[in-house]
């Protein structure tokens, strides 16, 4: 029993017409050379080894140890039946089979196959990459990215100039060693909302202020946000929400393509939703700020004991974006418990009563702000 291949003997390109006969030791190459002789080569069963190629109707095997290796190739139909039929578990490959018992099998695999390399590039190679890339933007980049988002933000904002100045006076009482300048704004609305935008701008809805009771409550929510700025936590949900889009804008070299879709969806900024673990990175370091202060700790488990009462109420926006309350209150508790440097800050109390009774004073009407 013999079957036609082509022989290549690893030492040149030559292709030689040879016929292989296979027993279960061994494998016998024939072929004629180029004066005429008759070239007998055998290959021991144990050292064949089936090429990686899958192709239907064709087959490939080497053999020898070292570099460059003998090898033979073979398309005929009798060989390849020969082959899937044999019991040498190195003469078969069951993917390879597998792939070649149905065409449409095959292209239904490849195609699935594609799809989702195809799907994991889109969906955790290319946002891996935008995040990678808000990790090395610069300082400057990131102030104007923020000032950016914010001149379209603020459009639909109504602003309270004087609520906002007397909140920036409380923040700038507070020592933070922030890399970003931290600029405060007061917004007029019924919502229950703050959010941070890259760069250092946090934007506090008055309602929120209202209900918030002391200075020390402040200070949790306004730590919390400046985490959220100092550790890029705007940016990297941003880059990952949107980066296909930016992804192909970018692609195709359409530069105002990108500044489309971040104008197109400068609403999210208001509404982002953080990560389990990026919310407890941003409480940590709230904790943190008011230890350093000398400020009562116990304000971050009652900002979030109002927050939940709240919720019983309605929903409010600042609670749909930070989810578990319940565990929030209890870690915060259990840190704040541990704390022995409590100093009353007058100044900070100072400013957190002019704070409020400017909000006291100011009519509350609807934001506009979906």
């Amino acid at each position: 029993m013999s079957f036609k291949v082509n022989y290549f003997d690893g030492k040149s390109s030559k292709t030689q017409k040879a016929t292989v006969s296979p027993n279960s030791l061994g494998w016998k190459i024939t072929y004629v050379n180029d004066i005429g002789n008759q070239i007998n080569i055998s290959w021991d069963i144990n050292a064949i080894k089936k090429s990686e190629v899958y192709t239907k109707g064709f087959v490939s095997f080497t053999y020898g140890k070292f570099f460059p290796f003998q090898k033979i190739e073979s398309n005929n139909t009798s060989f390849i039946d020969y082959i899937n039929n044999s019991h040498q578990k190195n003469l078969t490959n069951k993917v390879d089979t597998f792939l070649h018992g149905s065409l449409k099998k095959s292209l239904l695999i490849l195609l699935f196959i594609l799809v989702s390399i195809g799907s994991g590039v889109y969906f955790y190679a290319i946002p891996t990459v935008a995040t990678s890339f808000v990790k090395n933007l610069s300082k400057k980049n990131v102030i104007d990215f923020g000032d950016y988002v914010f001149s379209i933000l603020s459009t639909d904002l109504e602003i309270n100039d004087d609520a906002s100045k007397h909140l920036q006076n409380f923040v700038d009482v507070l020592k933070i060693d922030a890399v970003f300048p931290i600029k405060t704004y007061v917004v007029e609305s019924k919502q229950l909302n703050a959010f941070a935008l890259s760069g250092g701008k946090i934007v506090v809805y008055s309602n929120l202020l209202k209900k918030i009771e002391n200075e020390a409550q402040l200070t949790a929510l306004i730590a919390h946000e400046i985490s959220h700025i100092e550790n890029r936590h705007v940016l990297k949900n941003v880059a990952r929400n949107l980066s296909g889009a930016i992804f192909i804008s970018a692609l195709f070299g359409d530069v105002s393509g990108v500044t489309a879709v971040m104008a197109d969806n400068a609403h999210m900024f208001s509404q982002l939703s953080y990560t389990r673990d990026l919310e407890k990175e941003a409480d940590v370091f709230g904790l943190k700020v008011m230890k350093k202060n000398a400020i009562d700790q116990n304000g971050m488990p009652q900002l979030f004991k109002i927050l939940k009462k709240e919720s019983l109420i309605d929903v409010p926006t600042f609670l749909s974006n930070h989810p578990m309350l319940k565990d929030r209150i209890l870690y915060s508790q259990k840190i704040a418990d541990k704390q022995t440097n409590i100093v009353e800050n007058k100044l900070l109390k100072e400013k957190w009563k002019i704070l409020k009774a400017s909000l006291i004073q100011t009519p509350q009407k609807e934001s506009t702000n979906d």
